[in-house]
């Protein structure tokens, strides 16, 4: 009985030395992993910042083109000068983010190259504040972009790297809400710091992005790498023709960022100048929508895995379109309602999105797809001010009352949510009966 129970307990050692520096390791990755989370969350501050001033950050260097050209032309210039300073930030993302990638599959700096881009970001911002005509803020604009897109992308990375397989998900929610909780902080921020402190707006954005960088270097560690480098080599757009299927989360990225860049580019301008807001109550009614969105990506990413992705996408995103299209109609009382709706619903198609692009993903080549995923993100993001800002000048051209641009944009941008809805559900249900998504 005694050498029974010995040899039990010699035989249990090695067991529970196997699982105690697994056990330390989990919590080390989940730490690191809430490392990243708070420096994503910092690095969305100051970005976020400019949109609820947009109007005035904008209309204070267009202001003297005034003086030489028609009152009928200035009232077009100002809204197209606001739509293309939130556009060209996401090209020069679009632009330099590739050329950086390889890079830094080859050489695996990816704490380096995020301190470095998100120092970057604070110099651009700071500059802002100087810049004399539109001209300068669009071309500053462009590369500080680029830096904020490139810093937060290896942020990413970093906290993915920490993530075991089958909690990846769990763990990009994490990131994720913290991005989102950034924005809806930031945007309130600005509204507040524009009020108060304009002379100082851009130099406190620039601070802010220091300090993130500062942090970065402080407190993120990027683990050894151990990636199959040939997986890390395959182009995007191979995944994508060798799993076609993809596209339709790739159409989901694209016409909800599309969104996005409706809503802190002509929405933003929509409140300024058809209700008169000012930054401060423009940046109340944005958080209105980020907040709920923010708190509501982790559970909705985990009712999809229970109900599975079909239902949350598809009525998700039909939803989101109606509610969108409605911006233009209904009065300013309503609008709080409104967008407490949007944020619910951005958040039950955004999450069950990432899901299903990594269902439809090959396991080797998944950080590829959401290569890709980013990128037509990034490409609906860069359209929706051009696209919107195209509604209006044509509106305006036509001589019709000016609401009447805002309404077509948001006809356009809600109407291509409810036919990406309407188009795909088939497909997506053919997916489900087929097992490859849920």
């Amino acid at each position: 009985m005694s050498s029974a129970s010995n040899a039990t307990r010699s035989s249990l050692v090695p067991r529970g030395d196997a699982i105690a520096p697994a056990m330390t390791g989990a919590r080390a990755n989940r730490a690191n992993v809430a490392k990243i989370a708070v420096l994503a969350w910092f690095a969305m501050l100051p970005v976020t910042m400019l949109t609820p001033a947009l109007k005035e950050v904008v209309g204070n260097l267009t202001a003297p083109l005034a003086g030489w050209m028609s009152a009928d032309w200035f009232e077009l210039i100002e809204p197209l000068g606001a739509h293309a300073f939130q556009s060209i930030n996401m090209l020069g993302a679009f632009v330099c983010v590739p050329l950086l990638g390889r890079y830094l599959h080859q050489r695996g700096m990816l704490k380096s190259v995020a301190a470095l881009a998100l120092a970057a970001d604070g110099v651009l911002l700071a500059t802002m504040s100087i810049a004399p005509s539109v001209g300068w803020l669009l071309g500053i604009r462009f590369f500080e972009g680029a830096a904020h897109v490139i810093g937060l992308s290896a942020l990413m990375a970093i906290g993915a790297s920490f993530a075991p397989e089958n909690r990846r998900g769990r763990a990009m929610g994490i990131i994720g809400a913290a991005m989102m909780f950034g924005t809806a902080c930031g945007t309130r921020l600005g509204g507040v710091l524009w009020t108060h402190l304009p002379t100082w707006f851009f130099y406190i954005a620039g601070l802010t992005a220091a300090v993130t960088a500062l942090g970065t270097l402080l407190f993120a560690v990027e683990p050894a790498s151990n990636r199959d480098r040939e997986a890390a080599r395959t182009p995007w757009t191979h995944v994508l023709r060798s799993n076609p299927s993809l596209g339709i989360a790739y159409a989901y990225a694209f016409i909800d960022r599309f969104c996005v860049g409706v809503v802190i580019s002509t929405f933003v301008l929509f409140l300024a100048n058809v209700h008169a807001l000012a930054p401060d109550a423009r940046s109340r009614l944005l958080v209105m929508f980020l907040l709920p969105f923010a708190a509501l990506v982790y559970p909705a990413g985990r009712l999809a895995d229970r109900i599975g992705r079909v239902r949350p996408i598809a009525l998700g995103s039909a939803g989101f379109g109606v509610v969108f299209v409605a911006y233009g109609l209904i009065p300013l009382e309503w609008m709080p309602v409104a967008m407490i709706v949007s944020g619910v619903l951005s958040a039950l198609m955004f999450a069950p999105n990432l899901a299903l692009c990594a269902d439809l993903a090959p396991e080797s080549h998944r950080g590829a797809a959401f290569t890709g995923f980013n990128i037509a993100g990034s490409l609906g993001f860069l359209l929706g001010p051009i696209v919107a800002g195209g509604a209006l000048a044509l509106m305006h051209w036509m001589e019709f009352a000016p609401i009447a641009g805002y309404r077509m944009a948001f006809l356009v941008a809600g109407g291509g949510e409810v036919i990406c809805a309407a188009v795909t559900l088939p497909m997506l249900r053919d997916l489900a009966r087929r097992g490859i998504t849920c």
